[in-house]
């Protein structure tokens, strides 16, 4: 097996701009379902079924992509993928019907598979995991700063292009997504060069494996409930009566904690086990799930969003260092993005269905159900995780 890669902080600043501009119109799901459901007239359950459309489609690039992380270059990867993420990107503004804002989106996401499968490898075989998977999930929520700020604003768009184009909703959103996609290709060329390729096969037992990829389900399904409500975080300030800008500045408080919060509990998993911090963020997930859906007053939804929103940033970079130590070449980690997404792309679906049958607070309890469950499933990874720390 090759050695953990030593990737200096500019490296890994690098990797994640490239990593959150493509993923740009994945951090904005919760505004592009709103603004979907507005533009084309649709139902929750419609919505959410383009959405887990393209959530999908990043979980199958993503998926096949893992396993070529020691045999491609990642420049390559990187130029390639955010290429196709701009070019659809700026396709979809002129998507007019449903079934061609889908088409678009399809491409754009097995592309963001593709990228995201390679910044996870190149991070997971750093010496480092843990802190510079908290360094990349504090970037994501830096950019939800930013997207929170932008996207209501480009939600209010109404800019005539001809007389026969006009530019409006929707619209705004995918054009903020596309001159994200430009600034990432602009920044491949400082993304880190691959160390020669000299894999060689490791020899983890066949346990640690299979107890890491039971753990990478596990993480889909804390997700697929966690997507339930989240997806529709918007739509349950819209009913409470606020604003789409008043949601943006909730939202960008949430950011902020998630630019912190990923950054300590990178440092904790590099300090201590993983699996007390661990449990203590799922409860405190759980809690926080209970409490969004079933706000029904503004100091409610203000005060449930930004944990709500913010846990799941914290639980990944000590989740990931653990699925480090039980795979050095990376595949498993790489792969977290196609379990997290296969779970997160059913949730749209699933979730309107239930808002629309049971309301927010039965789609609540339903979401806390489906976390716990997650949690039981990878504490057999976090645990073996916890005995390789002991024994060095």
């Amino acid at each position: 097996m090759s050695n953990p890669e030593n990737l200096k902080v500019t490296e890994v600043v690098s990797i994640a701009v490239v990593l959150i501009c493509c993923f740009a119109a994945s951090l904005g799901m919760a505004f592009n379902i709103d603004g979907i459901k507005e533009s084309f007239n649709l139902t929750n359950a419609h919505a959410g079924r383009l959405i887990s459309l393209e959530m999908f489609s990043i979980a199958v690039g993503n998926f096949f992509f893992a396993r070529l992380t020691h045999k491609t270059n990642s420049k390559t990867v990187f130029f390639i993928g955010a290429s196709v993420i701009l070019f659809f990107n700026l396709l979809s503004i002129l998507a007019t019907e449903p079934l061609h804002l889908a088409f678009f989106r399809i491409p754009a996401g097995l592309a963001l598979g593709a990228v995201a499968a390679t910044c996870a490898g190149r991070i997971a075989k750093s010496d480092k995991p843990d802190l510079n998977f908290g360094a990349i999930n504090s970037a994501v929520g830096l950019m939800g700063v930013f997207m929170a700020f932008a996207l209501p604003r480009a939600l209010n768009l109404d800019f005539p292009v001809t007389s026969s184009l006009r530019l409006t909703g929707i619209d705004g959103l995918y054009l903020v997504y596309g001159l994200c996609a430009l600034f990432a290709l602009l920044v491949v060329s400082r993304t880190p060069s691959d160390q020669p390729k000299k894999f060689q096969a490791q020899h983890k037992s066949s346990k640690a494996l299979r107890i890491g990829w039971l753990a990478l389900f596990g993480i889909g399904v804390m997700f697929f409930g966690h997507g339930t409500v989240g997806i529709f975080i918007v739509r349950i300030g819209r009913e409470i009566g606020l604003s789409s800008e008043n949601i943006g500045y909730i939202f960008m408080v949430g950011s902020s904690l998630g630019i912190i919060l990923p950054l300590i509990a990178g440092w904790v998993g590099t300090k201590i086990k993983a699996f007390f911090p661990i449990l203590i963020l799922v409860i405190l997930l759980a809690v926080a799930t209970l409490g969004l859906s079933n706000s029904n007053l503004p100091w409610q939804y203000f005060l449930a969003v930004p944990i709500f929103a913010t846990l799941p940033t914290a639980i990944m970079p000590i989740f990931l260092g653990c699925l480090s130590r039980a795979d050095r070449s990376g595949k498993l980690a790489a792969s977290h993005v196609a379990f997290v997404l296969s779970g997160t792309s059913v949730a749209p679906f699933i979730g309107g269905m239930l808002i629309d049958n049971g309301g927010f607070a039965f789609a609540g309890g339903f979401a806390v159900i489906m976390i716990m469950l997650g949690a039981l499933l990878i504490c057999p990874m976090v645990l073996n995780a916890d005995r390789q720390r002991a024994l060095f």
